[in-house]
């Protein structure tokens, strides 16, 4: 159980503040039983290591039986600092988890069972191709945790042309700040796995209601500017695709 655990949630080596995202897939077939052990998982490091905040967020993915646990750093050294400070302290994690109220009877054995890690990705948050810099820093925890919807694309590119979709990139976000379009947008470039995409686009709203919403008010001015239209056809002839496109919503209760 120990050994499958430190594999499931720190198999790789909300705060979009820090550069480096680490993004663990996991499949279960009870998110129940999966939020039981991980919060009990995640107490007893936080104790065990006296940290208050590991920047850690679960989201699930609608329609499916997939979670998403991400957990941010500020640099590839930290990352690998708060591995090796895992590894090193492992006795004392278990120690501290064998001293905790114990799980209900059987939540060990049903979480072997149904839950299972599936990949993990590593990502370097752009802040020059992003909005959240500005917009996201802005904003109070409880404001943040008002935001629980995730739009997330996948892009992928042809080869040497990422100069050209982060020029892209700026120049759109350039454009939309002229029109007085404000909204959480966050790009990441791909370190390590990253389901074949080059790059992660992320974009932050209340819920999918609202996502909806306002992507059709930012359309709406859009289209009325030249500038925008000249971009699109920018786009149109590009080298770089979208290749996936998920939905992700944030589980309150599993941040850590």
């Amino acid at each position: 159980m120990k050994k499958l655990i430190f594999t499931l949630l720190i198999a790789s080596t909300t705060a979009l503040n820090a550069q480096i995202m680490v993004v663990n897939e996991i499949e279960t077939e009870s998110p129940e039983n999966f939020s039981s052990l991980v919060t009990h998982w995640m107490t007893a490091i936080k104790t065990a290591l006296e940290i208050e905040d590991t920047k850690t967020y679960t989201f699930s993915e609608p329609g499916t039986k997939k979670m998403q646990f991400l957990q941010f750093h500020e640099t590839l050294t930290d990352m690998v600092a708060y591995r090796k400070k895992q590894d090193e302290n492992q006795e004392k994690i278990w120690n501290t988890l064998q001293s905790m109220d114990p799980l209900p009877e059987g939540t060990i054995d049903t979480f072997n069972d149904v839950t299972s890690f599936r990949e993990s990705s590593v990502w370097e948050f752009m802040p020059e191709l992003s909005t959240t810099p500005e917009t996201w820093s802005i904003l109070s925890r409880a404001e943040k945790d008002e935001h629980l919807y995730r739009r997330i694309q996948y892009v992928t590119l042809k080869m040497n042309q990422d100069n050209a979709y982060e020029d892209w990139n700026k120049k759109m976000n350039a454009l939309d700040k002229k029109l007085g379009i404000s909204y959480h947008y966050a790009i990441f470039k791909s370190v390590f796995g990253a389901k074949d995409a080059d790059y992660m686009v992320m974009c932050i709203d209340k819920s999918q209601f609202d996502y909806f919403r306002n992507w059709e008010k930012r359309t709406e001015i859009r289209e009325q500017s030249d500038e925008y239209k000249a971009l699109v056809e920018e786009l149109s002839i590009s080298q770089w695709s979208v290749i996936s496109e998920f939905t992700w919503n944030r589980i309150l209760e599993l941040t850590f």
